[in-house]
């Protein structure tokens, strides 16, 4: 059954592809497909998360199909999956973890991505979410003296919008000080996932990324 248009995910205006693969006349038409949905994700170093439902979404296959082309790629030199894992600070829905790609835009020759290429393009907020061992000890200490612990939600809820409305994460624990001046304010989480959602739509139908930071929701919307 064909989709309509409004049953697939919003994206930003373009997707970059190997150029090699346009050329490819071995390339099936749906594995082309395939490997356009995955670079509709990717970051500067070809690392991209998207699920195979939602790869499914954008050309109006099942992810059985998507397997099947996801493995001719791989096959063919063009993709290669990276070891699975959680997205980082999102609680994990199913038993499953989801699928890391890396387009290797270089050929079979192509590194393996750095830690600091694979959070491009912040690497810093990835490295304060994973490595920083102080950061729990000072939001313990702040909330022992009172802080609203609120802001948690909030941070997740910005995390929520932005995956709702693009498929690409966010860590929450890079948004929570902020979080923790709009939880002061009484912004409520409904309001930061809607503001967050409304926000990364308009990015999108823009040619622009989707916020990376609730700072950037909340000056946008006003909160």
């Amino acid at each position: 059954m064909t989709k309509s248009h409004s049953d697939k995910p919003e994206i930003r205006k373009y997707s970059v592809l190997p150029a090699r693969s346009i050329q490819d006349d071995n390339l099936h038409w749906t594995t082309l497909r395939v490997l356009g949905a995955i670079c509709l994700y990717t970051n500067a170093y070809g690392v991209a998360w998207p699920s195979r439902e939602t790869i499914g979404r954008h050309i109006s296959r099942s992810t059985k199909t998507v397997s099947i082309h996801v493995a001719r790629l791989m096959k063919a030199g063009y993709v290669r999956k990276l070891q699975p894992r959680d997205y980082p600070g999102v609680k994990r829905k199913s038993a499953w973890r989801t699928n890391r790609y890396q387009v290797m835009f270089d050929g079979p020759q192509t590194e393996l991505p750095s830690r600091e290429q694979f959070w491009a393009p912040r690497p810093k907020v990835a490295a304060d979410g994973l490595e920083n061992d102080a950061q729990p000890v000072m939001q313990n200490r702040r909330e022992s003296e009172g802080a609203n612990p609120d802001f948690r939600i909030l941070a997740q809820a910005f995390c929520q919008g932005v995956e709702m409305a693009s498929g690409q994460s966010r860590l929450p624990a890079a948004n929570l000080e902020y979080a923790r001046s709009l939880s002061d304010r009484g912004i409520k989480p409904e309001a930061v996932k809607t503001a967050t959602v409304d926000m990364t739509r308009a990015n999108l139908k823009i040619g622009r990324t989707p916020p990376l930071t609730i700072e950037q929701v909340a000056k946008w919307a006003a909160l």
